[in-house]
Formats: structure tokens, C-alpha cells, sequence
């Protein structure tokens, strides 16, 4: 931008009569003029600067109106192009509006109408430079959960997030296993007006029918044999707030009738209940699976998908945004230090490795990788060799090992022992950090410490071990 910080428009036209007419005008309305006589000194223009409006002759001997157009909108996705051409079809009109054109104008160039155009035009882009801006500073505030990745996907995506955020309409969040889907739905709660009520996540594959229908809709006193006081459901005690409906493609049919009455008729009845609540929750639903492919299969209700389905956000999976990789690998780092803070930083070639693998599990697995890997690397730095075996790489962790476990031989059940002793030391014995880091729940993990212990294995020895 000019120092003047006046709007920027380019004209382009190999005849320089209608270039200098053009030019004349929009400088005298106080506009930062500059010109290009024909297609490659326009590319050459836009690639060095910047500007808030194109105008551009469709015919010209070398690039035509059409491609300057397309290589501005890649330099300058927020710039709009007016074409203007003195050979004026419904073809070409259509071409160029389809291709992205704000408008098409014909030769000879009315100067009212060339200068009503643009002031449309360039409102257009500064309303959508505000909206980026606010945008920007809504997912810059505290307290909101970030989806990290500066892949143009991902860009997109977060720009998608900031904009239905502050729509109060259904939207269905769809993605693999690990992609992120709850914290994209987090995200859109946080921006939203509704931020100051709840959030209350529930997996539909979680509970059986039975379940999920007293969980969503609560019940009546009595209502069953044991039901001694009546209960709200959670979609009543989300009243004004967001409910996700999580692997919603789980949801048996029964409950999806229901559900798709509570979308229409924004109420509920408690089981065992004779009165319709009125409820008010904005309803996020998340799965990873196809649903036209469920409907096709009669397992997913196409009306109630409609209801859904009215804002639809994709996430990419992690094999698709590989460069976002290093940053997300960062975050991880930064939200898992390891014992004694060990350590900040990654070796290239482990980063390399990372970038390599094609994650089944998403980021949900790289994360794990991250937090695993510093719960048993011990050196300032992650090396290659630090990598679980997925990697093709030796886990080095033998320094924490005891004397046992170096044995040049052992059986499968002293590698898990050792593996776990490993991970039980890094967190100072803490059982449940441990449990989680190896992706086991806590009573499983007590029954292999007993049996370590009844065997002869002195674990608080090991534990004391430097």
C-alpha cells in the first residue's frame, strides 16, 4: 500500500487511448492509478504489488482479460476484476462472471457507469477486508481453542468457523477419527453469541437407545422402575447454549425420528412426561462417516440429514496438510513439556519422519506421538532414533530402563514390562498420567503392576533408581 494509503486499482488495455481515458477518470475520483498496455506487463505488475481493483480488456495479443484475471485472483484472493471488452457476447459475458468476474462492461465505456462500477466494486472489497480483520480479531481472543495449520484448506476452514459462528443455524462437522472435530465445534461455540451458556458434547455411539433417549430427553418421576425424581435431559439443561451431537451417524433410527421432531418443533417431552418442553439449543452434529452413503443404505434419515446439513464443514485429514505438520508438531511440544523440561526442540530429520508418515489416526495420533515420545526421551533435543517403531526407527530408551531389561534376550511380556516401568518412571509413578500416555485405563494398568509385583519385580525400588 502507498504511503497515502489510497485505494489501488490497475488498468489494463493494449489500447492506449481507452488506457489513458480510463486512468484520467479514476485519478481525478482519487484513486492510486496504475496502467499495463497489455497482459504480461499486468502479471508482472501484480506480482510486485498490491490493489484492491483490476480492470482489465479481455482481447489482448499476448494474455487475455480472462487469464490476468485468474493470476490476480491467485496473487490477490481478495481483488475483484471488472473485464471490459469492445467485443461484447453473451459467451464471453457469461465466461468471465463465471470465472470470477464482479462485472462485465462493454465498449464504449460510459464514464457514470465505469465510475458507479467501481465504487461497488471496491465496497465489496473493503466490506470483505472488515470482515477478515474482525474475523482475525474474534479467533485472536482469549480463551479460544485454536485449530492449528496455515495449510489453504485449513485457512479456509478457520475462516468458515468465524464466519457461521455468529449464524445461529445447525451445521454438520465432518471429518476422519482424530481430524478435530470437537475442537471445530468448540470453536464455533466460543465465537458464537451463545458463549456465555454451555456446551455439552454427546457421543451417539457411546449409548445404547435406551440411554440416549434419557440422557437427551431425561424423564419423569417414575417413569421407570427406579426413576424415584424426575431428571432434565440434557438437551433441556443446554437450554440457550450448543449441544454436538458426535458420531451422529451412530444414532439408531428411533432416536433420529425424535431428534428431527426436536428440530423442527423446538420442544421435548421427558419419557414418562405428558408436557412439551420448549427448548432453545443450537444443534452441531459431527461423524466420520458419509451419510448420503448411510441413507443410500437405509441407515441414516434423509430428511433429518437435510435439517443438519445446513452448514457443512469438512476437515481435512493430516495426510492432506503434511506442511502444517511442523506446526502442529510445535504446539505439542509447547502443551506437553517433558519431566523437568527437558525438552523444546526437534532434530530436522525426526521432523522429516514425522512429515513422512501418513497418520491413519490424524492429528488425535500425532499428538499421542508427541506426548509418548516425551514421556520417554531423556536428551535436550528429539532425536530420529526417539520415534516409535511405526517409524522404522530403534525407541532408545534404555537408559531408564533397569539392569533387566538389557538383557540381550527377553520374552514379549518382559518388553511390556519394561516399556511400562519406562513410562510409570518419566511421570514419577503417576499411575493415571502413565495409563494415558500408554492408552490404557487405570485398572488395567493396576493388575500389570500387581502382577509385576507378585512375580518379584520391586517397582518402588525402580521407581527410587537414578
Amino acid at each position: 500500500m502507498p504511503e497515502d494509503n489510497k485505494i489501488r486499482i490497475l488498468v489494463v488495455d493494449d489500447e492506449i487511448i481507452n488506457l489513458q481515458n480510463i486512468s484520467h477518470v479514476l485519478t481525478k475520483e482519487g484513486y492510486h492509478v496504475e496502467t499495463a498496455s497489455c497482459g504480461k506487463d499486468a502479471v508482472e505488475n501484480i506480482s510486485h504489488n498490491h490493489f484492491d481493483l483490476v480492470l482489465t480488456d479481455l482481447k489482448m495479443p499476448d494474455i487475455d482479460g480472462v487469464q490476468v484475471m485468474k493470476i490476480a485472483k491467485e496473487m490477490l484472493p481478495d481483488v475483484e476484476v471488472i473485464i471490459i471488452t469492445g467485443y461484447a457476447t453473451v459467451n464471453s459475458a457469461v465466461e468471465a462472471m463465471a470465472e470470477g468476474a464482479f462485472y462485465y462492461m462493454a465498449k464504449p465505456i460510459k464514464l457514470n457507469e465505469l465510475r458507479a462500477l467501481v465504487k461497488k466494486a471496491l465496497e465489496k472489497t473493503l466490506l470483505r477486508n472488515e470482515i477478515t480483520r474482525l474475523k482475525q480479531h474474534i479467533m485472536s481472543k482469549k480463551g479460544v481453542p485454536q485449530f492449528v495449520g496455515q495449510n489453504p484448506a485449513v485457512l479456509k476452514l478457520k475462516d468458515n468457523i468465524a464466519q457461521v459462528a455468529q449464524l445461529d443455524c445447525n451445521i454438520l462437522i465432518v471429518g476422519e477419527t482424530g481430524t478435530g472435530k470437537e475442537l471445530v465445534a468448540r470453536t464455533i461455540f466460543e465465537l458464537s453469541p451463545r458463549a456465555n451458556r454451555r456446551f455439552l458434547p454427546i457421543n451417539c455411539g457411546a449409548l445404547t437407545e435406551e440411554l440416549m433417549l434419557n440422557e437427551l430427553f431425561g424423564h419423569e418421576k417414575d417413569a421407570y422402575t427406579g426413576a424415584s425424581k424426575w431428571r432434565k435431559g440434557l438437551l433441556e439443561s443446554a437450554d440457550g447454549g450448543v449441544v454436538l451431537l458426535d458420531e451422529i451417524g451412530e444414532m439408531p433410527m428411533n432416536m433420529q425420528v425424535k431428534l428431527l421432531r426436536v428440530l423442527q418443533e423446538k420442544k421435548i417431552m421427558r419419557v414418562g412426561g405428558t408436557k412439551e418442553i420448549t427448548v432453545d439449543v443450537r444443534i452441531l452434529a459431527a461423524t466420520n462417516r458419509d451419510l448420503q452413503d448411510e441413507i443410500q443404505k437405509g441407515r441414516f434419515r434423509q430428511d433429518l440429514y437435510y435439517r443438519l446439513n445446513v452448514v457443512t464443514l469438512n476437515i481435512p485429514p493430516l495426510r492432506e496438510r503434511k506442511d502444517d505438520i511442523p506446526l502442529i508438531v510445535r504446539h505439542f511440544l509447547a502443551k506437553y513439556p517433558a519431566p523437568e523440561g527437558r525438552i523444546k526442540s526437534i532434530e530436522p530429520r525426526a521432523l522429516a519422519m514425522l512429515q513422512d508418515y501418513d497418520y491413519p489416526g490424524n492429528v488425535r495420533e500425532l499428538e499421542n506421538i508427541i506426548e509418548r515420545t516425551l514421556a520417554l526421551c531423556g536428551e535436550p533435543e528429539i532425536k530420529a532414533y526417539h520415534l516409535p517403531s511405526e517409524f522404522g526407527t530403534t525407541h532408545h530408551t534404555s537408559h531408564i530402563y533397569s539392569s533387566q531389561s538389557e538383557k540381550s534376550a527377553q520374552t514379549l511380556e518382559d518388553n511390556e514390562r519394561d516399556h511400562i516401568m519406562a513410562v510409570l518412571k518419566s511421570v514419577d509413578g503417576n499411575k493415571t498420567q502413565a495409563a494415558k500416555i500408554l492408552e490404557i485405563d487405570r485398572v488395567s494398568l493396576w493388575r500389570k503392576l500387581k502382577k509385576y509385583e507378585e512375580s518379584g519385580f520391586n517397582i518402588e525400588e525402580f521407581l527410587q533408581k537414578k
